[in-house]
């Protein structure tokens, strides 16, 4: 994306709750290209920035603490791959854990486990 479509990107993951601007969105672009984690180049006369395999590993290894934000501001940041929901499933079972009967719960996610394996395994059929 260039500059503006993030900006309208994290206007609609925010509900337009928060519109960045210009001023906030290109210094911190820069800082993630000097990190590495973004690289840019040029298409139809703008900078698209895209995420390097660097920062896709950065973002992997801080998807928790972003599910936590997320879930306290009411928001949606990543998209939706299978570690993103189950990052945000534990993390909303965390902030219950201590008023459910645990073994109650591993039960379930025993079952749930045992249903997509199932389910794998028709999809090989």
């Amino acid at each position: 994306m260039h500059g503006y479509e993030l900006i309208g990107e994290l206007e609609r993951r925010t509900s337009g709750r928060y519109r960045a601007s210009p001023g906030s969105i290109y210094p911190a672009v820069q800082s993630l290209q000097a990190e590495g984690l973004i690289e840019a180049f040029p298409e139809g006369g703008r900078r698209v920035y895209r995420i390097t395999a660097l920062g896709a590993q950065a973002l992997t290894q801080r998807m928790e603490q972003l599910v936590r934000i997320e879930l306290e501001h009411e928001v949606k940041f990543g998209p939706d791959s299978v570690d993103t929901v189950l990052a945000r499933f534990a993390e909303r079972v965390r902030r219950v854990a201590a008023r459910v009967d645990e073994r109650a719960v591993e039960d379930l996610l025993d079952r749930t486990a045992s249903t997509v394996e199932s389910m794998a395994s028709e999809e090989r059929e």
